[in-house]
């Protein structure tokens, strides 16, 4: 049985080794680096405001705000058109995309986890989460 420690400063719970398996720690490197990626996408948006607005485009006066900024995205399609190029609300909404699906990615990845270790009952309860964010996105889409 191996002793588990916690480390006050990271709020996580490790084995007393002080490593994580495999899988945990790629799980960690996809929820860190696609908050940090999501992150400078968002402020590359915000900095395009900027540019195409002047420092007034942060308070976001409705004569300040860039054509197109005001409408929702309706799909993956819109927001990849306007890219290109870059138009500064398309970039905060990819930035936001990215942000949406790095937990949905973790998910996936703890499913094929589980069912590489035959760890079924897990296997079913991500696949589960999993499921219900897939449904999330489909609803929401329509």
């Amino acid at each position: 049985m191996s002793r588990i420690t916690a480390d006050p400063g990271a709020g996580a719970r490790v084995p007393a080794g002080g490593k994580l398996s495999s899988v945990d720690a790629l799980i960690s490197r996809v929820l860190r680096w696609g908050i940090l990626v999501s992150a400078a996408v968002i402020l590359a948006g915000v900095g395009l405001f900027i540019a195409h607005g002047g420092v007034r485009a942060i308070l976001l006066t409705p004569a300040q705000v860039p054509a197109g900024a005001e409408q929702d995205p309706r799909s993956l399609r819109v927001v990849l058109d306007a890219l290109l190029p870059p138009q500064p609300a398309a970039v905060t909404d990819a930035g936001l995309l990215l942000l949406m699906v790095t937990p949905v990615v973790s998910v996936g990845i703890s499913v094929v986890a589980f069912a590489v270790r035959r760890d079924w009952l897990y296997v079913a309860l991500a696949g589960f989460v999993f499921t219900m964010l897939m449904v999330g996105f489909a609803i929401g889409r329509a």
